[in-house]
């Protein structure tokens, strides 16, 4: 693979490639890289293409990364796709059902995969449910026909951040209630953080003035699901259990009619807790990414996103 004096990997774009040079990469060890997050409200701080700029740096970092354990990878990067479901449902956001999200990417690996590729991996910053599914959805369907690899770090991150995973708060350093989890699911702490450290020039100045939004009770169908997650655990079913807590948790928040747009404290965000959450997601999704690749089509990498039990619901309507 070509290199720059720096030593710095020479990132291509596909859009801008010619048919000669598409045919002239190595099949074996050439990797896609593609931004995929919703245009979504994000407070009245955050800009509603946040999930993408956080994505979009994400996506350089990936590729830094493995350039610097595998150097002979060539990287060719896919136009970001501003694309996701269970967008914040206020007007601003603009959601796409799952099937359609899922469509998307399944259209896309299978004609990679029709030249040969094997390898495509996504950068995500958006943890909608249902948009979890149909990423996961397309990615085992591309596997089962093609043998093809289709990777969404953010499929798992995403539950280690809300469900408190030892080893993952052990790698940011960040405390409950500011490293993504319910309490701060949506440009709280967190969100705030990470484009304080991708994009400053799009945090509105006044974000340390943004009063914090608090987890709304639970009351109709989120007491329903609270309930139920009650009964799985005690049945033992533990990890659905807390899945479960989670979607209560959200439904209440969404289906408060004093919702805030945001959830979480954007005042406490700082450049470098979105520094260390990079670094820790970035370790996760390079252990995913060198576990296909050293495969090379022989195992698959299948993740578990939360609600995945039930992924069917992927299906309903927005």
């Amino acid at each position: 693979m070509a290199k720059t004096e720096s030593g710095e990997p020479v990132v291509l774009e596909y859009v801008k490639m010619r048919l000669p040079e598409i045919s002239a990469l190595n099949r074996e060890s050439t990797v896609f890289m593609m931004s995929v997050s919703p245009i979504e409200v994000h407070g009245p701080h955050l800009p509603v293409g946040t999930d993408v700029f956080i994505a979009e740096e994400l996506a350089k970092r990936y590729i830094k990364a493995l350039h610097r354990r595998s150097p002979e990878l060539t990287f060719v990067t896919l136009p970001s796709l501003y694309l996701g479901s269970d967008a914040l449902p206020v007007k601003g956001s603009l959601s796409v059902a799952a099937p359609y999200l899922e469509g998307a990417l399944l259209s896309y690996g299978k004609g990679l995969a029709a030249q040969g590729f094997r390898y495509l991996f996504v950068a995500d910053n958006h943890g909608g449910p249902r948009h979890q599914m149909g990423i996961e959805a397309a990615a085992r369907a591309l596997w089962r026909k093609y043998k093809f690899y289709l990777i969404d770090p953010f499929n798992i991150e995403f539950r280690y951040m809300v469900q408190h995973d030892p080893g993952f708060m052990e790698k940011t350093g960040l405390g409950h209630g500011v490293c993504g989890d319910d309490r701060d699911s949506h440009a709280g702490t967190n969100e705030t953080s990470l484009m304080l450290t991708c994009c400053p020039e799009l945090v509105a100045e006044v974000h340390s003035e943004v009063p914090a939004s608090t987890p709304s009770p639970h009351t109709g169908g989120a007491s329903l699901v609270a309930g139920l997650a009650k009964i799985v655990k005690f049945f033992g079913g533990d990890v659905f259990s807390r899945d479960l807590k989670h979607l209560a948790n959200t439904l209440a928040w969404v289906g408060d009619p004093d919702m805030l747009p945001y959830m979480g404290d954007p005042g406490k965000a700082t450049a470098e807790a979105g520094e260390a959450m990079l670094d820790a997601r970035v370790e996760v999704a390079m252990g995913l990414f060198e576990r296909a690749l050293a495969s090379g089509g022989r195992e698959p990498v299948h993740l578990k996103p939360m609600l995945w039990g039930v992924r069917a619901m992927r299906k309903l309507p927005e």
